[in-house]
């Protein structure tokens, strides 16, 4: 059973310098923060270097911030399930899809240019290529359902050496659409930091402006929603990805006209004999 947080860092506190001390009063002051905190965020904020924060974690048991959260995660009682009236609970969870998709629908209309452009971006780019695993990997193939749909050229899989072979390929003609809600995904990442490199256009979708993901993005596509370790998949994540990607369809669909409505007729031809 892993130790109380607080207690591991007050144990610890003659180990550690100037600047992990300064790090360890920020946690122990701002505990429900830090949770939902990227590393890029936490060393933006305290401007310490993202070594002095792994160092720290490594010092009081922990291999890195991840694991440093899901314990601090669980000091604070996150995990705790606390029995519900499923009347209460439906309408709990109705309110929270709700309030994903609203807010979610703000950020996208406060930057409707950035919207624009990656939506210019797919409709003339030689060839789209899809980045996601895990649950914002079930994001990445349905983005490659509807885009197939609608005659963009779509490239996706699940398997990475097979996605990082396919991406050996793309240059300044091509665009990457990424999908990371903690933008931290170190895949996703060094995936997006090789088409980059490549010189293709990349757009990433993530709940986080400062992460490693944005780095090596040309736009970015912010979801409301923030998750604490144990709430990593959550569907209302998964809903407000969806709701960018519905938005960037409809707006790549309107942008590629006729074209896109004979993709659709031709693809729609193409199962309906295994439709009843």
């Amino acid at each position: 059973m892993i130790e109380n947080v607080e207690a591991l860092i007050r144990a610890n506190h003659h180990r550690f310098t100037k600047k992990e001390t300064a790090l360890a009063r920020y946690i122990l002051e701002n505990p429900e923060k830090v949770v939902y905190m990227t590393i890029t965020e936490l060393t933006d904020e305290l401007k310490l270097g993202q070594g002095t924060i792994i160092r720290f974690c490594q010092k009081i048991g922990f291999p890195g911030f991840h694991a440093f959260k899901i314990a601090l995660a669980k000091t604070l009682g996150q995990q705790a399930h606390e029995e519900v009236k499923m009347e209460s609970l439906i309408l709990e969870v109705k309110q929270s899809h709700i309030q994903a998709i609203e807010e979610t629908s703000k950020l996208l209309a406060a930057n409707e240019n950035v919207v624009r452009s990656c939506a210019e971006k797919i409709a003339t780019c030689r060839r789209l290529y899809l980045l996601g695993v895990g649950a914002s990997g079930v994001t990445a193939l349905d983005a490659l359902y509807k885009f197939m749909r609608i005659g963009v050229d779509v490239r996706y899989t699940n398997d990475p050496h097979m996605l990082a072979m396919l991406l050996a390929d793309c240059n300044e003609k091509d665009c990457v659409l990424a999908f990371s809600q903690s933008g931290s995904t170190a895949l996703v990442v060094d995936l997006a930091a090789l088409a980059k490199k490549n010189g293709a256009c990349v757009v990433a979708v993530t709940g986080y402006s400062k992460s490693p993901l944005t780095k090596f993005s040309d736009f970015v596509l912010l979801t409301s929603i923030r998750e604490s370790p144990f709430q990593s998949g959550a569907i209302r994540s998964k809903i407000a990805q969806l709701h960018v990607l519905e938005v960037l369809f409809e707006y790549t669909k309107s942008l590629l006209g006729l074209k896109a409505n004979e993709a659709i007729k031709k693809t729609a031809s193409a199962v309906e004999k295994w439709i009843y």
